[in-house]
């Protein structure tokens, strides 16, 4: 069975940054939340901020929303963090370069150490978005990329 992923930006996300060296320099700070998305009995996990929720529920119309994991890595531009997924999967996270209040971040999910999605991401400062897609137990995960820096 194909697993489907799909990418919704949830606050604005730009376009256009050129690429930087993989050197020394301003350091970006990645929260990534693995949220499980189901529907049947309505939960909505109080970890979770009620805005989020409220984002969530108007995009993705879900009647559950719980929390499953959190990470938060400080990454300089070329270096890669990992964030352990549900469902043995593994987000890789790599900032590609700062232009002006936007990072661009390469986003990859490996399950069994196969690539099964990539993307490039471009937040402003103090942004998130969130990445929706494979399937798990009886529902959905979304995982919320965040950046500052």
């Amino acid at each position: 069975m194909k697993t489907a992923l799909f990418l919704v930006a949830i606050l604005a996300v730009g376009s256009g940054l050129p690429a930087a060296s993989a050197t020394a320099g301003p350091r970006i700070q990645v929260d990534v939340k693995t949220i499980l998305a189901t529907n049947g009995k309505q939960f909505f996990d109080p970890a979770l901020s009620a805005p989020l929720i409220k984002e969530l529920a108007s995009v993705f119309r879900y009647a559950s929303y719980r929390l499953v994991s959190g990470s938060r890595m400080t990454l300089q531009i070329g270096q890669t963090g990992r964030a352990r997924l549900a469902g043995g999967r593994t987000l890789q996270v790599t900032p590609l370069g700062i232009q002006g209040n936007r990072a661009r971040l390469r986003l990859e999910i490996y399950k069994k150490n196969r690539q099964i999605f990539q993307t490039q991401i471009q937040l402003r400062n103090r942004s998130s978005l969130i990445v929706g897609g494979p399937r798990h137990k009886n529902g959905v995960l979304l995982f919320k990329v965040s950046n500052q820096f």
